[in-house]
Order: C-alpha cells, then structure tokens, then sequence
C-alpha cells in the first residue's frame, strides 16, 4: 500500500475532491439515467453533498493514518454503487428506496470491515513490539 499517501499528507484531500466528483457523478448517472428519475436540481445537490460527505470522511481516516479503513470503506463504496445500480433496475416504485438502502448498507459494511481490519493490524504492531 506503498502508493497511498502518508497520514497528514495534504494529498488526502485532493483524493477527497476527485472522490466527491467521481462518486457524485456515478449516483447521478444510475438514478437520472438508469432509473430515469427525472433530474431536479434540488435532488442532484443533495446527492452531490451525500458524495462530498462519504468521501471527505473517508480520506479524513486515511488522513488520521487508517489506511485499512480507507481503502475497504471505498471498497464497500464502490460495491455500494453497484449494488445500487442491480437493485434500481426495475421501475416497480419501491426500487429507488432499495436501491438508496442497499447502497447506504453495503457502505456501511466496508466501513465495519475497515474498522475491522485497523483493529487487526494495531493488535499485530503491538504484538510485534512487544
């Protein structure tokens, strides 16, 4: 994980900015143009602003030196994103709250599995030093 930047680098928050617009720009294609909601600026902030969240939170981890849980909180983004797309498919009424669920769980997930992942590796620095 040598290409990822070092904690209190100034780099995390580029990454954060290039995050927001990626991720911003994915949840507007699958809910304007997958599901065919039609585009409302008010709607379009709001989601712009749930991307600039997620992804300024995640690199502030990363900036705090939780390498694992950035990279398997974006892990479980990405896979957030596309299971947001799987579920958004059909146009029955209730896809577009499943679809927003499933995306916000499966985050949630690559959160847990982060944090997960951070406890593991500070529990065998601690043994190693001790």
């Amino acid at each position: 994980m040598k290409w990822i930047p070092a904690a209190k680098s100034g780099k995390w928050w580029g990454i954060a900015a290039g995050m927001t617009i990626i991720v911003g720009a994915a949840i507007w294609l699958i809910r304007f143009v997958h599901m065919g909601q039609v585009f409302t600026g008010v709607y379009a902030f709001r989601m712009l602003l749930l991307a600039a969240v997620v992804s300024f939170a995640f690199s502030a981890a990363g900036w705090f030196g939780a390498r694992w849980l950035w990279g398997f909180s974006n892990a479980g983004l990405i896979a957030g994103l596309a299971a947001m797309a799987l579920y958004g498919s059909d146009k029955t009424g209730w896809e577009d709250l499943i679809s927003f669920l499933s995306f916000m769980m499966v985050t949630v997930g690559g959160i847990a599995v982060g944090i997960v992942a951070e406890v593991v590796v500070a529990v065998l620095r601690y043994r190693k030093t001790r």
